[in-house]
């Protein structure tokens, strides 16, 4: 998996999300490559717009795998849903 992470050297939400990306490894079985790119840099933040929209304002701003998913709540609802839900097991008492 392969994420760029847009966003300021000053953002905190920016390097929670990086955490999360990474520590996300262990539960998606797969190796996951953060880019991070300083959108205080012109041609950053007009890459970040590209994908997140004109009126993208605040960072952290997240692409996964060329696929724009959104700031640190969107890209952990995400993580989220490529975890494997294993169920549990019931007992027959019966």
């Amino acid at each position: 998996m392969d994420a760029i992470v847009y966003g300021t050297k000053t953002c905190t939400w920016c390097e929670q999300v990086v955490r999360a990306l990474k520590g996300a490894e262990d539960n998606i079985f797969q190796k996951v490559n953060v880019t991070k790119i300083d959108v205080n840099e012109p041609d950053n933040l007009e890459e970040m717009k590209k994908f997140a929209g004109e009126d993208a304002r605040t960072v952290p701003q997240v692409v996964i795998d060329g696929e724009y998913i959104g700031g640190y709540t969107e890209v952990d609802r995400y993580l989220k849903s490529l975890v494997e839900v294993i169920p549990e097991p019931t007992i027959d008492r019966g």
